[in-house]
């Protein structure tokens, strides 16, 4: 794995009332790993070929993951350009089943990595995965087979797919954001009740948060990625460019103070780099009710070298999105209930995988309402499509949002409209992998 340094802030010692965000006064030098590429085996440009060999760590790994793919955590980041065919050998060296879902992406049924009408790989055995890149942004790679632990034990990686026609950064970052005391509790935040108001311990990319070093006058493109299991990710910092989210870039960047990344969630933000410090920090947040009370920690942070002015804008080359109006009726209703006292949870009334199946036709658009009738909020996460968010409780968004998972708040109705064009049957469900594996989960049967 290749290494940048980085830095640890102190923060100031008195704390006024509200949230407390890190000043850039002081710091002290660390490491944070970057994880490596994924080698492509293939010459031809047209086609991206690897091994992911999914593998035990050694028991008391110093990183306190189980697993690993190809040895490391996250694993090998997959860097690719819309319209290359990807072709990925999983090989299974673990003791159980596993599969790789690859999350956001639109593909075929039969590699999209859900054993719902299939076994998972065996122990020892191995699958291909083949399917053509058609979006561009920032995606990842899980086991979508005892889901909740396989990915706290480290089976996780970024996928990027990138548009040869935008102006790159100098700097593309991926930071994986992970909750080391999931990690350490080895599946038992499955079976704890009040999980969204545990303390939490953010990784990046397996390791400690800190500083990157970069040229003054350099840009920094840093694709964020909320692989952890029930945390939510609370960002926050000064005057925030927004570029993209799930399905690529916006239709125009979006200056922000706060981004709220619910588990599966994606985000990107530019830095352009002049004499200052840029930094980004992570605030409390709790499934249970939102922002929590408490002192930010510093996340993310450029340190400049050299004298340089702050560059231009990236040309990012956005998608032309149409904003549709709230049509006011819903095709498809589904109500999220439960609780995490009983780690009991359902859709409809229905706990997967005894749920109703809701079947539309290829090609229909779909008018998707999904309402949160539970006391915890819930990331919902629709697999091989791609939703348009018309509106939260009866609010439109204020530009075209796009997007393949949605944070929902509590007592919150959001309405989605998609273009049901990927037929078979199609994983819905939260994204908070605990609630999914005790029964909120149901399937949209795309039906030629």
């Amino acid at each position: 794995m290749r290494r940048a340094c980085f830095i640890v802030w102190v923060a100031c010692c008195s704390a006024p009332p509200q949230l407390l965000v890190p000043k850039l006064t002081h710091s002290l030098a660390v490491e944070m790993v970057i994880p490596a590429a994924a080698e492509d085996l293939d010459p031809d440009a047209a086609l991206i070929r690897l091994v992911l060999r999914a593998e035990p760590l050694p028991e008391g790994h110093p990183s306190g993951f189980r697993y690993a793919y190809n040895g490391q955590v996250p694993g090998p980041t997959i860097n690719a350009e819309i319209g290359q065919t990807l072709e990925v050998q999983l090989v299974n060296g673990l003791s159980a089943g596993t599969t790789i879902h690859w999350h956001g992406l639109h593909l075929p049924n039969a590699m999209d990595g859900v054993p719902w009408q299939r076994d998972p790989i065996a122990p020892g055995a191995a699958f291909t995965y083949r399917f053509t890149l058609s979006q561009v942004g920032t995606f990842w790679y899980h086991p979508h087979f005892n889901t909740a632990g396989q990915v706290d034990g480290g089976l996780y990686g970024a996928l990027i797919v990138r548009d040869p026609a935008a102006q790159a950064a100098d700097h593309d970052l991926v930071a994986l954001i992970d909750d080391r005391a999931e990690v350490e509790e080895d599946g038992a935040a499955k079976r704890a009740t009040g999980h969204g108001r545990r303390r939490r311990h953010w990784m990046v990319n397996g390791a400690s948060p800190g500083f990157f070093n970069a040229a003054a006058g350099s840009s920094v493109r840093l694709r964020l990625i909320n692989v952890s299991n029930h945390g939510y990710v609370r960002l926050v910092g000064d005057d925030l460019r927004w570029i993209a989210s799930d399905q690529g870039p916006f239709t125009a960047p979006r200056s922000v103070a706060e981004i709220v990344l619910a588990p599966g969630d994606r985000s990107e933000l530019e830095f352009r780099l002049g004499a200052q410090l840029l930094g980004l920090s992570i605030a409390p947040y709790s499934l249970n009710g939102g922002a929590a009370l408490g002192a930010a920690r510093l996340l993310f942070a450029l340190r400049p070298s050299g004298v340089g002015a702050a560059p231009e804008a990236l040309r990012l080359n956005p998608q032309v999105r149409v904003q549709h109006p709230d049509p006011g009726y819903a095709d498809i209703v589904w109500a999220f209930a439960g609780s995490d006292r009983t780690g009991k949870w359902f859709i409809n009334g229905r706990r997967f995988p005894d749920s109703d199946i809701d079947e539309v036709a290829l090609n229909a658009t779909v008018i998707l309402e999904v309402r949160n009738l539970s006391p915890t909020e819930h990331p919902y996460h629709l697999h091989g499509h791609t939703f348009e968010v018309v509106s939260r409780n009866g609010v439109a968004p204020p530009q075209p949002t796009y997007e393949d998972t949605i944070n929902i708040r509590i007592r919150e109705r959001v309405r989605l409209r998609l273009i049901a064009d990927n037929p078979g049957d199609w994983m819905s469900h939260c994204h908070i992998l605990p609630h999914a594996e005790d029964g909120m989960m149901t399937v949209l049967r795309v039906v030629p």
